[in-house]
């Protein structure tokens, strides 16, 4: 895997903190600590920016009026069986 240096000035005091997690979590080398921790966060961004975009979604479907299934339990269930048999129908007309 190709790799690049990025040089990093940081404060004293979060150097120290750095060293004393690494020694706690008993990283072998710095390096690897910080490389686990920056992987970790782009783990969090990037499902932060999933869930945005699925409640955004939700919001768009909601204001769009739904699936249109039904708005019970009961409704949604008649309109997927209903879904169910046309597409069996239509797939399997040929057989009969």
């Amino acid at each position: 895997m190709a790799s690049r240096e990025v040089v990093w000035e940081i404060p004293e005091g979060l150097y120290n903190e750095l060293v004393w997690a690494q020694q706690e979590m008993a990283f072998p080398d710095l390096v690897d600590f910080i490389s686990q921790a920056v992987q970790r966060r782009l783990a969090e961004i990037q499902y932060e920016a999933w869930r945005r975009d699925f409640q955004r979604l939700q919001r768009d479907i909601h204001a769009a009026g739904g699936f249109g299934l039904g708005d019970t339990k009961e409704e949604v269930i008649a309109n997927l069986r209903q879904i169910r048999q046309q597409i069996f129908e239509e797939d399997y007309a040929h057989l009969y």
